[in-house]
């Protein structure tokens, strides 16, 4: 009986079998490069209706989508359609800081100083690390061409337009950009260009005399400061701020490098110069890039310390200025370091 039945629920479904079709799940298909015989032309991506415009691509807002006013030049500040299409001010910084940290602090670091975690891997020795956000020439530059340089890039940077592919996002992070560059004044003393004017005092209220802009610091304040710094950077060599090849400052280093921010502090009125500097092993290009990598970090460190960038400047010399003989270990020691240079003011 049971044999019976088994040969029974066979024949069933060999004949259920033989009623389905095979091209019910293993239907004829062309991927979107491929080829057909469908069409006269034998591709199987067929082209745009003519006039036809796909969803989203429809772009009569140059200023919004491009950054761009009709003559082609950036537009000076963030459109007010990335305001409402983010919900309001506030929803559009807070969006902003999101997606600044995600896309844009590896590289320029999360207040903006350049000094993310990828130029402190290392970066600075074979590629150009990147720019702090709080150039002069950057605070004065306008919101349209930070927004075409996150779109498209620029020098080593890649275009962000595909990774944020909202426009409404790129404009989020151009006005917390702008944020992190009047906060960055704000702390260093200095006073942001859209700080509204103060009002006019009334005619019968007495008018201070003027004080007269501050003059550069004298040779003595120079001298002074020159000494403070050598007093800290006595017996001290690059190997103590960087591993071999490295531009990475040690973990170490940072209460060396307080000490540092410390007579930087106390000296505000002078400028400084960081110059970098390698012993003579090694490629001379090479070399010269590590030493502009390093100092450029020095820099960097110090700035997020509360050192206005404007007082220092960063140049790498490579191996060109020896203190001592690189035949001996002990020599090419001495080599390795970073020197101050008083100046009577910074620039970048």
């Amino acid at each position: 009986m049971k044999r019976r039945y088994s040969i029974f629920t066979g024949a069933l479904g060999l004949l259920a079998l033989s009623g389905c079709h095979v091209d019910q799940w293993q239907q004829p298909k062309v991927k979107y490069d491929g080829t057909s015989d469908f069409f006269r032309d034998e591709q199987g991506n067929r082209p745009l209706v003519a006039g036809a415009v796909p969803v989203g691509g429809l772009r009569l807002d140059k200023a919004y989508f491009d950054g761009k006013l009709p003559t082609g030049k950036p537009v000076p500040t963030v459109p007010a359609g990335a305001v409402t299409a983010s919900g309001g001010p506030k929803e559009l910084l807070d969006r902003g800081e999101n997606r600044y940290n995600v896309f844009c602090s590896p590289c320029h670091g999360r207040a903006g100083d350049g000094n993310g975690f990828i130029a402190q891997r290392g970066l600075g020795y074979w590629q150009k690390v990147p720019s702090s956000l709080h150039l002069p020439r950057l605070r004065k530059v306008e919101d349209g061409y930070v927004y075409d340089v996150i779109t498209h890039g620029k020098g080593v940077m890649y275009g962000y337009a595909a990774r944020i592919p909202d426009p409404k996002d790129r404009w989020a992070i151009v006005s917390y950009v702008r944020v992190l560059q009047a906060a960055q004044l704000a702390r260093t003393g200095g006073v942001a260009e859209t700080q509204p004017v103060p009002e006019v005092a009334p005619a019968e209220t007495p008018t201070p005399a003027p004080v007269a802009p501050s003059a550069a610091p004298a040779v003595e304040e120079v001298k002074k400061a020159q000494a403070d710094i050598n007093a800290v950077l006595a017996g001290m060599t690059g190997d103590v701020l960087f591993d071999t090849g490295k531009t990475t400052i040690k973990p170490a280093a940072s209460a060396f490098l307080n000490k540092l921010a410390a007579v930087l502090v106390k000296d505000a009125g002078v400028g400084f110069e960081i110059g970098g500097h390698t012993d003579a092993q090694g490629n001379a290009s090479s070399n010269m890039k590590l030493s502009e990598g390093r100092a450029k970090a020095v820099r960097s460190y110090l700035i997020s310390k509360g050192i206005a960038g404007e007082r220092l400047t960063a140049r790498g010399f490579g191996s060109s200025k020896p203190v001592a003989d690189n035949a001996s270990a002990a020599g090419r020691t001495k080599n390795r370091r970073i020197t101050f240079t008083a100046t009577a003011g910074g620039t970048n």
